[in-house]
């Protein structure tokens, strides 16, 4: 049986700018469920996205405080939400997302997808017109 190590720096930068530590994935032999840390700096925030397949999450904040924003398909808005250590939210597939670092330490968060992350094609800029918010990480 392996075991695997957070590593000390990013593996990736997610398609909405944050900071990735792929912890169990594909390529680790994962056939349904991926798992990964995010990571926010202080005043930072993702850039607004969706997936556009059948890529869904379960996001859970170990770390930090922030606010996370989900706008459904068709809505004229988004919602946003408080989180912190143990919230967690979902991200279903479609739904437009971002997350912002309103606290004074990295936030941190796991996110654990399926199926398997499939590349960064799977998500996308949120359509133009319908952003309301949201910016490049360290933005």
């Amino acid at each position: 049986m392996e075991t695997w190590r957070r590593a000390d720096l990013p593996t990736a930068i997610a398609p909405d700018g944050a900071e990735i530590r792929e912890l169990v994935g594909r390529e680790r032999g994962a056939t349904r469920l991926s798992v990964a840390e995010a990571l926010l700096h202080p005043g930072e925030r993702t850039a607004k996205v969706h997936h556009v397949t059948v890529y869904e999450e379960i996001w859970y904040v170990l770390q930090g405080v922030g606010t996370f924003h989900l706008h459904r398909p068709g809505a004229p808005g988004e919602e946003a939400a408080p989180v912190g250590p143990g919230d967690a939210v979902l991200v279903p597939v479609r739904h437009g997302f971002w997350m912002e670092n309103s606290g004074t330490s990295d936030l941190i968060w796991l996110c654990c997808g399926s199926p398997p992350w499939p590349g960064a094609q799977e998500a996308r800029p949120w359509p133009s017109g319908e952003r309301e918010e949201g910016a490049s990480a360290g933005a």
